[in-house]
């Protein structure tokens, strides 16, 4: 398998105002919205993450079915202490 590595990259706002995150395949970015919560953050990540994994993968799923994903790892993580608080 070959490696694959995806930078992360703050920005200030998206074209929606509602939109937090952004997986940028073709520049191999995600692209996290600055100023959320420190959970929200970490739940958009895991969700652009999934995104990722999913295109490098060519796995294809719903975009539920990632918010879906996104509550469970967030879950796993969190309740487990493997994540901070």
């Amino acid at each position: 398998m070959n490696k694959v590595v995806y930078e992360i990259v703050w920005v200030d706002s998206f074209k929606e105002s509602t939109t937090l995150g952004e997986c940028r395949p073709a520049q191999r970015q995600i692209a996290l919205k600055s100023g959320q919560s420190e959970r929200s953050t970490f739940k958009t990540f895991i969700h652009e993450l999934s995104h990722a994994m999913c295109i490098e993968r060519g796995i294809e799923i719903s975009h539920n079915a990632i918010y879906d994903l996104e509550n469970a790892v967030f879950y796993l993580l969190f309740h487990n202490d493997w994540a901070k608080k």
